[in-house]
């Protein structure tokens, strides 16, 4: 994990983050960190899903699921360039490793001051009624 990353301030937080390295020559970015909330929360560890390929077939293993949140992304995407928004907020079901499927929504953040050459994806749990 890079020494740039402000772990003290990240654990503090009380929702869910993962910090993404942003490698511009790869579409299949490095997860470098998991607050600790994510942990109590989401359950899965670096080994699990150190990036985004096992990310999106851990957290969305069914497949046509998986299909609906990247084209959900794409479109978060292309109105983020057009728009000139700092992020993608999706709601989405992600399945947890010891919870089962819970349902968040997922803010990720491009345009951070805190980490140069990161961002960050924060998770908030959608209360359900």
């Amino acid at each position: 994990m890079p020494k740039s990353i402000p772990t003290e301030f990240f654990d503090m937080l009380p929702l869910p983050v993962v910090i993404i390295e942003n490698d511009e020559h790869s579409l299949n970015h490095s997860l470098v960190y998991l607050n600790r909330r994510f942990t109590d929360v989401i359950g899965w560890s670096l080994k699990d899903i150190p990036d985004k390929e096992h990310w999106w077939k851990t957290v969305y293993p069914e497949p046509d699921y998986q299909k609906v949140v990247e084209s959900q992304w794409e479109l978060g995407m292309e109105s983020l360039l057009e728009n000139k928004d700092s992020f993608v907020l999706m709601t989405v079901n992600i399945m947890t490793k010891y919870n089962g499927t819970l349902r968040f929504n997922v803010y990720t953040e491009f345009k951070s001051f805190l980490v140069d050459g990161y961002y960050a994806v924060v998770f908030e749990t959608v209360k359900r009624f």
